[in-house]
């Protein structure tokens, strides 16, 4: 493939990912908001539910979207040519604990939703 895909196809992941971020911080930036100044209407155990079934599925939404973007990227890199991976860039992926990566991305976005989700009920 054409080096200059590979850098597309960079770009267009991080900016899947920063979309991703993004949207993820905002909507749980409101159900915190609506925590805070729900009222009473939080007690309707209907609305508890909501928001806590969108507290989850928005977290899991997010953790598998960004999963699959951290995966594209690093399979990306790894079939860049060996002018790239002896660079010291490539040398910086090869080198970059990826299941580390992984699991923090999933331990920081569980405990967000399950934060909310103690502060729903």
């Amino acid at each position: 493939m054409n080096p200059d895909h590979y850098v597309s196809l960079f770009i267009g992941r991080a900016a899947d990912a920063r979309a991703m971020i993004m949207f993820f911080a905002l909507f749980h930036t409101g159900i915190l908001v609506v925590l805070g100044f729900g009222g009473s209407g939080l007690e309707d155990s209907g609305v508890q539910l909501a928001l806590a079934a969108v507290a989850v599925l928005t977290g899991l939404w997010s953790f598998f979207f960004l999963d699959d973007v951290m995966q594209d990227l690093y399979a990306a890199a790894s079939d860049l040519p060996e002018e790239f991976a002896s660079s010291n860039l490539g040398r910086r992926f090869d080198a970059v604990p990826v299941g580390v990566f992984r699991v923090v991305n999933l331990v920081v976005i569980a405990l967000i939703v399950i934060a909310e989700v103690l502060a729903i009920y």
